[in-house]
């Protein structure tokens, strides 16, 4: 049964839309808090159904869903009559502008980025709910208003055309005139006024009496209004009909905007005897219009231009400049590490720097220049320039100068820095939306050269950089966003076909970027510094997991985790793999620490010394992609190592080339005099299980057993070899 919303003190209604269950609840709870009505979709398609059951009032849409997307949804609603006009706000996982730029094209209101600020949800569902209430109530009275005039009107000339022959009627009409609440006037053919009723006198100010035999002109707002005047007096003598908007004149001097209707009155010979007009004043609704159409076209904090507005005005900027052969630069700025406001001094304070920020910008840019903000901390500036760009660099070092400045809030001294991107229209786009895009560019190209400064879009900034910006922006909070996955990839032995072991391979599921593979996002976070909190955190889901194989009887099954370059070399590693070990109460023997043959060759001496801490603990060494480097045979005896992997690269043809078939029996034959297991990796195919089996490999790993699998896969293949063990 459909709750009555109406009968309930509610805010509003409103349907979130997102997969991730921590992030609905969050969002539930808050906007529940607040006093909304919430219902919940964990995916697009029970989104679309729920929406249909009942139209909420707003949608809060998460971009990235298995299945059908945000995108998908926010398009199907659009195309759908009775929910086209529900507002959608996106939810994004971090700032980026091609989605933002798809999102607003699709029919979106707006964008929220995540991590969720409380305030900020609140706001702009406050902000969008008034909204959509408004202009809904406004659509409705409007039509209502425009219906209930023509009724009357309809209904006022047929009682006046019928009144010498109809004296119930007649009544009838007099008490309808007397108890409307819309102004009336009756002028004779000569547009004298006749009658008015009550209503006209609370409306004009006039009394019946003031107005008798006076023109109906003296009503009028005079040349303030002469076009519309001249239009009603056009289509009433033409039609006999009038209807709209006209600005009319109180006794005391004061104009009003009112809704008119105006009819003439006709004998049986079709003579014009009156003129009946109906009209209220509108001017509340007016207000309400302004308004709505303000807050359309306007940030509710700062009272700056919205990204709609923004895009409408640099049109006009942009076709200026092209008539005078000048150019137009479009600069996105970005004030540095905002975050750190809100949380020393809350999102309150956060709120007011913004809207200092906002007032420094609108009156340090020049007259015509145009300054808007697009959410969050971002701010964009439209500047026509000439081909040189002077006053464009100007203004961004007087911008940077200026807003390096302390600034002073409610008695609080606060230091902010800003980051530029300038984006130009002779050489970096015409549209707006790929001026902005490119800006984007340029403004990551500032924050990666040290912040607190400026930086323009260049050809060199393709798709490539592009992309490692944006992963470096997503690597940042992956952890924290819970986007991380580890797969396990088993490893069986060629002897006896059991498995014994596996490889944990780090998976990476971006809501911006989707899957993004190993060897893009691993280099970087090396790059970065990032990697030896990943690092550390495959390390201990891991063991977590391997403690509850163990709880579960599935085996003590043995794990090999990779050790990058940058965790290899770092001194708290061998404590912090000690220290897990000991947390979740596994025998180092289970846990296996892989390297490449390229880490420990870059400095030997010291990988010698590094190999034995670890050693010293008691984890499995292996030494992952052997033969694709350059090591020396005189450090490989030296390195306490148990497991040497032949690299896929020369399985593959193992049993076709000959060199790649000598290379792998080389390394099995060095392994085995060296006291080592050998492992092949990449194994696809039975005739490279038969070869490796016979030439006295130990171990496989490849497709040819299994891809690499979830936790719950492995886990579910866990059992299956248990059952078969015990068969």
């Amino acid at each position: 049964m459909h709750r009555d919303l109406s009968e309930q003190q509610t805010k509003g209604e409103v349907l979130i839309v997102e997969d991730t269950p921590a992030s609905l609840k969050l969002l539930s709870d808050l906007l529940t808090e607040a006093g909304y009505y919430v219902r919940q979709a964990p995916n697009g398609e029970l989104a679309l159904w729920t929406a249909q059951s009942r139209p909420p009032e707003l949608i809060l849409l998460d971009i990235r869903m298995p299945g059908i997307d945000g995108f998908e949804v926010c398009r199907r609603l659009k195309a759908t009559p009775e929910l086209n006009q529900v507002p959608v706000i996106f939810l994004s996982a971090q700032h980026d502008t091609d989605d933002k730029v798809r999102g607003f094209e699709l029919g979106a209101v707006d964008f929220i980025a995540k991590p969720f600020q409380a305030e900020e949800i609140l706001a702009r569902t406050d902000a969008h709910v008034k909204l959509g209430r408004a202009q809904k109530a406004l659509a409705e009275e409007r039509a209502l208003l425009e219906q209930r005039v023509a009724e009357r009107t309809a209904e006022l000339a047929r009682e006046v055309e019928q009144r010498r022959a109809n004296e119930e009627f007649l009544r009838l009409a007099s008490q309808v005139f007397e108890a409307t609440q819309d102004a009336i006037v009756v002028t004779d053919r000569d547009a004298r006024i006749v009658a008015t009723n009550p209503a006209f006198t609370q409306i004009s100010g006039y009394t019946a009496q003031e107005v008798l035999g006076q023109s109906v002109g003296l009503l009028h707002a005079g040349d303030m209004d002469a076009s519309s005047f001249a239009t009603m007096v056009t289509s009433v003598v033409k039609t006999g009909h009038w209807s709209g908007e006209i600005l009319a004149r109180r006794k005391n001097g004061d104009t009003f905007p009112g809704l008119l209707s105006a009819s003439v009155v006709r004998d049986e010979q079709g003579h014009v005897i009156n003129h009946v007009a109906v009209f209220m004043d509108i001017t509340e609704r007016k207000a309400e219009q302004h308004l709505i159409d303000f807050l359309s076209n306007h940030d509710a904090l700062t009272g700056l231009p919205n990204r709609m507005l923004a895009r409408e005005r640099f049109v006009q900027v942009l076709s200026t400049a092209r008539r005078d052969g000048r150019c137009v630069a479009l600069m996105c700025l970005d004030l540095d590490r905002f975050k750190s406001i809100n949380d020393s001094y809350g999102h309150d304070m956060g709120d007011k720097a913004l809207q200092v920020v906002a007032k420094y910008l609108s009156e340090t840019v020049r007259e015509g220049d145009i300054v808007s903000r697009h959410g969050g901390d971002e701010f964009q500036i439209i500047v026509a320039d000439d081909a040189q760009l002077n006053d464009t660099i100007a203004l961004a070092q007087k911008i940077l100068a200026g807003l390096r400045k302390e600034l002073m809030i409610d008695g609080q001294q606060i230091t902010v820095t800003s980051s530029i991107g300038i984006a130009v229209s002779l050489t970096d786009g015409e549209s707006f939306d790929e001026l902005v895009r490119n800006a984007d560019t340029a403004l990551f190209r500032a924050k990666e050269i040290g912040r607190d400064n400026y930086a323009f879009f260049t050809e060199r900034m393709d798709a490539e950089i592009r992309d490692k910006l944006a992963i470096q922006s997503q690597l940042r909070g992956a952890i924290a966003r819970n986007e991380f996955e580890v797969h396990y990839q088993p490893q069986v032995c060629l002897k006896t076909g059991a498995m014994v072991g596996a490889e944990a391979l780090l998976r990476w599921d971006n809501a911006v970027l989707g899957k993004v593979p190993p060897n893009r996002f691993i280099p970087l976070a090396e790059e970065y510094g990032l990697v030896n909190s990943i690092g550390e955190w495959v390390l201990e889901s891991v063991c977590a997991q391997m403690k509850v194989w163990h709880e579960q009887g599935l085996g003590q099954i043995k794990v090999a985790v990779n050790l990058a370059a940058g965790q290899f070399a770092h001194d708290a590693t061998v404590p912090y793999v000690e220290s897990t070990l000991r947390k979740y109460g596994l025998a180092p023997e289970y846990l296996g620490l892989e390297i490449t043959e390229g880490t420990v060759m870059g400095d030997p001496n010291k990988a010698v010394a590094s190999l034995r801490r670890l050693k010293d603990i008691g984890v499995h060494i292996s030494l992952d992609d052997f033969g694709t480097g350059y090591s020396s045979l005189s450090y490989l005896k030296r390195f306490p190592i148990d497991v040497l992997k032949i690299d896929k690269s020369f399985v593959d043809d193992v049993t076709t080339n000959s060199a790649d078939s000598a290379i792998a029996l080389s390394v099995i034959s060095l392994a085995h005099n060296l006291n080592m297991r050998v492992i092949a990796e990449g194994v696809e195919t039975r005739e490279q299980v038969q070869f490796l089996t016979e030439h006295g490999c130990d171990e496989m790993q490849g497709y040819y057993f299994s891809r690499p699998l979830n936790a719950e896969g492995f886990s579910a293949l866990l059992r299956e070899s248990r059952n078969l063990q015990d068969m």
